[in-house]
Protein backbone atom coordinates (compact mmCIF):
# COMPACT_ATOMS: atom_id res chain seq x y z
CA UNK A 1 0.00 0.00 0.00
CA UNK A 2 1.40 3.40 -0.94
CA UNK A 3 1.86 6.19 1.55
CA UNK A 4 -0.60 9.09 1.46
CA UNK A 5 0.47 12.73 1.35
CA UNK A 6 -1.30 15.76 2.83
CA UNK A 7 -3.97 17.02 0.47
CA UNK A 8 -4.84 13.56 -0.84
CA UNK A 9 -8.18 11.84 -0.32
CA UNK A 10 -7.91 9.20 2.40
CA UNK A 11 -11.03 7.37 1.26
CA UNK A 12 -12.84 5.07 3.63
CA UNK A 13 -11.25 4.68 7.04
CA UNK A 14 -13.17 2.86 9.72
CA UNK A 15 -12.33 1.59 13.20
CA UNK A 16 -14.20 -0.73 15.52
CA UNK A 17 -14.90 0.92 18.87
CA UNK A 18 -14.88 -0.83 22.23
CA UNK A 19 -18.55 0.11 22.75
CA UNK A 20 -19.55 -2.18 19.87
CA UNK A 21 -20.05 0.57 17.29
CA UNK A 22 -17.70 1.90 14.62
CA UNK A 23 -16.08 5.25 13.87
CA UNK A 24 -15.76 6.07 10.19
CA UNK A 25 -14.06 8.98 8.47
CA UNK A 26 -16.84 9.10 5.89
CA UNK A 27 -19.75 8.87 8.31
CA UNK A 28 -19.13 11.99 10.38
CA UNK A 29 -21.63 14.86 10.21
CA UNK A 30 -19.92 17.33 7.85
CA UNK A 31 -22.09 20.20 9.11
CA UNK A 32 -21.24 19.55 12.76
CA UNK A 33 -17.72 18.07 12.37
CA UNK A 34 -16.14 18.94 9.01
CA UNK A 35 -12.76 18.09 10.56
CA UNK A 36 -11.65 14.74 12.01
CA UNK A 37 -8.71 13.76 14.18
CA UNK A 38 -7.34 10.27 14.71
CA UNK A 39 -5.04 10.00 17.71
CA UNK A 40 -2.90 6.89 17.34
CA UNK A 41 -1.60 5.72 20.71
CA UNK A 42 0.87 2.96 21.54
CA UNK A 43 -1.47 0.89 23.69
CA UNK A 44 -2.30 -0.21 27.21
CA UNK A 45 1.37 -0.69 28.15
CA UNK A 46 2.21 3.01 27.68
CA UNK A 47 1.93 5.35 30.70
CA UNK A 48 2.60 8.40 28.50
CA UNK A 49 -0.41 7.41 26.37
CA UNK A 50 -2.51 7.44 29.52
CA UNK A 51 -1.45 11.03 30.25
CA UNK A 52 -1.95 12.09 26.64
CA UNK A 53 -5.44 10.59 26.38
CA UNK A 54 -6.46 12.06 29.74
CA UNK A 55 -5.38 15.47 28.40
CA UNK A 56 -7.44 14.81 25.27
CA UNK A 57 -10.53 13.98 27.34
CA UNK A 58 -10.20 17.44 28.92
CA UNK A 59 -10.08 19.04 25.45
CA UNK A 60 -12.93 17.09 23.78
CA UNK A 61 -15.41 19.96 24.21
CA UNK A 62 -12.96 22.41 22.65
CA UNK A 63 -12.37 20.09 19.71
CA UNK A 64 -16.13 19.67 19.22
CA UNK A 65 -16.61 23.47 19.39
CA UNK A 66 -14.00 23.78 16.61
CA UNK A 67 -15.92 21.27 14.47
CA UNK A 68 -13.51 18.39 15.03
CA UNK A 69 -14.58 14.78 15.59
CA UNK A 70 -12.00 12.79 17.58
CA UNK A 71 -11.17 9.10 17.95
CA UNK A 72 -8.23 7.42 19.71
CA UNK A 73 -6.96 4.22 18.07
CA UNK A 74 -4.33 1.60 18.79
CA UNK A 75 -3.25 -1.78 17.52
CA UNK A 76 -4.37 -3.29 20.84
CA UNK A 77 -6.95 -6.03 20.98
CA UNK A 78 -10.48 -5.12 22.04
CA UNK A 79 -9.77 -6.46 25.53
CA UNK A 80 -6.60 -4.40 25.99
CA UNK A 81 -8.31 -1.28 24.60
CA UNK A 82 -11.28 -1.79 26.94
CA UNK A 83 -8.87 -2.23 29.85
CA UNK A 84 -7.14 1.07 28.93
CA UNK A 85 -10.49 2.85 28.74
CA UNK A 86 -11.58 1.54 32.14
CA UNK A 87 -8.27 1.93 33.99
CA UNK A 88 -7.50 5.35 32.54
CA UNK A 89 -11.06 6.65 33.04
CA UNK A 90 -11.41 8.05 29.51
CA UNK A 91 -15.06 9.10 29.77
CA UNK A 92 -16.62 10.04 26.44
CA UNK A 93 -13.47 9.56 24.32
CA UNK A 94 -14.19 7.06 21.53
CA UNK A 95 -11.61 4.26 21.79
CA UNK A 96 -10.84 2.14 18.72
CA UNK A 97 -8.87 -1.08 18.60
CA UNK A 98 -7.23 -3.27 15.99
CA UNK A 99 -5.54 -0.53 13.97
CA UNK A 100 -3.83 -2.36 11.12
CA UNK A 101 -0.28 -2.29 9.80
CA UNK A 102 -1.76 -1.22 6.44
CA UNK A 103 -3.16 1.92 8.12
CA UNK A 104 0.16 2.55 9.91
CA UNK A 105 2.14 2.25 6.67
CA UNK A 106 -0.33 4.31 4.64
CA UNK A 107 0.03 7.31 6.96
CA UNK A 108 3.76 6.94 7.61
CA UNK A 109 3.45 5.96 11.25
CA UNK A 110 6.23 3.96 12.87
CA UNK A 111 6.07 0.44 14.23
CA UNK A 112 8.07 -0.78 17.21
CA UNK A 113 8.76 -4.24 18.55
CA UNK A 114 8.33 -5.11 22.21
CA UNK A 115 11.18 -4.38 24.61
CA UNK A 116 9.53 -6.32 27.45
CA UNK A 117 6.83 -8.92 27.97
CA UNK A 118 4.46 -6.14 29.10
CA UNK A 119 4.30 -4.79 25.53
CA UNK A 120 2.54 -6.32 22.54
CA UNK A 121 4.85 -7.96 20.02
CA UNK A 122 4.41 -5.02 17.61
CA UNK A 123 2.68 -1.68 18.09
CA UNK A 124 2.41 1.75 16.51
CA UNK A 125 4.25 4.76 17.83
CA UNK A 126 2.06 7.81 18.55
CA UNK A 127 0.60 10.15 15.97
CA UNK A 128 -2.13 12.74 15.56
CA UNK A 129 -3.71 12.80 12.11
CA UNK A 130 -5.96 15.61 10.91
CA UNK A 131 -8.53 15.33 8.11
CA UNK A 132 -10.92 17.77 6.50
CA UNK A 133 -13.71 15.51 5.40
CA UNK A 134 -11.82 12.61 3.86
CA UNK A 135 -8.81 14.72 2.84
CA UNK A 136 -5.67 13.98 4.82
CA UNK A 137 -4.62 17.42 6.01
CA UNK A 138 -1.75 17.14 8.51
CA UNK A 139 0.08 14.73 10.76
CA UNK A 140 2.12 14.92 13.93
CA UNK A 141 4.01 11.63 13.73
CA UNK A 142 6.53 10.35 16.28
CA UNK A 143 9.19 7.65 16.35
CA UNK A 144 9.32 7.47 20.15
CA UNK A 145 6.75 8.02 22.90
CA UNK A 146 8.32 11.17 24.35
CA UNK A 147 7.75 14.93 23.78
CA UNK A 148 4.31 14.79 22.17
CA UNK A 149 2.55 18.00 21.13
CA UNK A 150 -0.07 19.22 23.58
CA UNK A 151 -3.66 19.09 22.41
CA UNK A 152 -3.95 22.77 23.23
CA UNK A 153 -1.22 23.46 20.66
CA UNK A 154 -2.78 21.10 18.12
CA UNK A 155 -6.14 22.84 18.56
CA UNK A 156 -4.52 26.26 18.11
CA UNK A 157 -3.02 24.97 14.86
CA UNK A 158 -6.37 23.66 13.67
CA UNK A 159 -8.06 26.97 14.44
CA UNK A 160 -5.34 28.83 12.52
CA UNK A 161 -5.84 26.48 9.54
CA UNK A 162 -9.59 27.13 9.66
CA UNK A 163 -9.35 30.91 10.08
CA UNK A 164 -6.70 31.48 7.42
CA UNK A 165 -7.88 28.73 5.06
CA UNK A 166 -4.31 27.39 5.35
CA UNK A 167 -3.65 24.63 2.80
CA UNK A 168 -2.31 21.15 3.50
CA UNK A 169 1.49 21.24 3.46
CA UNK A 170 4.18 18.66 2.80
CA UNK A 171 4.84 16.22 0.03
CA UNK A 172 6.40 12.81 -0.04
CA UNK A 173 10.12 12.79 -0.66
Amino acid sequence: MSRIAPGQDAGKISFNLINGTAWSLTEQDDNKHPWRTIVAYRGRHCPICKSQLKELVGQLGNFADAGVSVVAASMDTKERAQDSYDAWELGSLPIAYGMTTDFVERFGLYLSDALSDKEPETFSEPAILLFKGTTYYAGWIQTIPFARPSFEDVLKGIKFIQKENYPPRGKLG
